[in-house]
């Protein structure tokens, strides 16, 4: 004898499960850079003052970040945008030591590693024909992503 009985339905379905591991983080730390004084005389035709180191140290970095890349954020001067602000006329220009390449204010530097000593170096560049004395000290923002 058969034991009449009801089917069950079944329906199925799939979902997708998606997400990202990001490498961990570095530290960074700059130190503040004096570029000296000087007088206003001295920025006639296209004089700049002699470079002064600017470190970028990055360290502490996960074991999977590998390479970072470094972004400046700042005012740039009035009349080159290549530069950071200053004072009227004299500008500060931002390179980076190993390669000269000048970093504009929001330019980012690729580094080929993570944890490193990164050298960069700047100095009053002047902007303009006429320039106003006074006393700099600006802002200067470094963001790093990493990888």
């Amino acid at each position: 004898m058969f034991a009449a009985g009801h089917a069950a339905a079944q329906t199925t379905t799939t979902f997708n499960v998606t997400g990202t591991i990001l490498p961990g983080v570095c530290r960074i730390a700059v130190a503040d850079v004096s570029l000296g004084t000087y007088q206003a005389t001295l920025f006639t035709g296209a004089y700049a003052s002699p470079f002064q180191p600017v470190n970028v140290v990055v360290s502490q970095c996960d074991p999977l970040v590998t390479r970072v890349a470094l972004r400046f954020d700042g005012n740039a001067d009035t009349s080159n945008a290549q530069l950071f602000q200053g004072v009227p006329g004299i500008g500060i220009e931002l390179q980076y030591t190993s390669s000269g390449a000048r970093v504009a204010p929001g330019g980012t530097a690729q580094m080929a590693t993570a944890a490193a000593t990164h050298a960069f170096r700047a100095r009053f560049v002047q902007s303009r024909a006429t320039v106003s004395a006074g006393t700099v000290s600006r802002p200067i923002t470094v963001t790093m992503t990493y990888n």
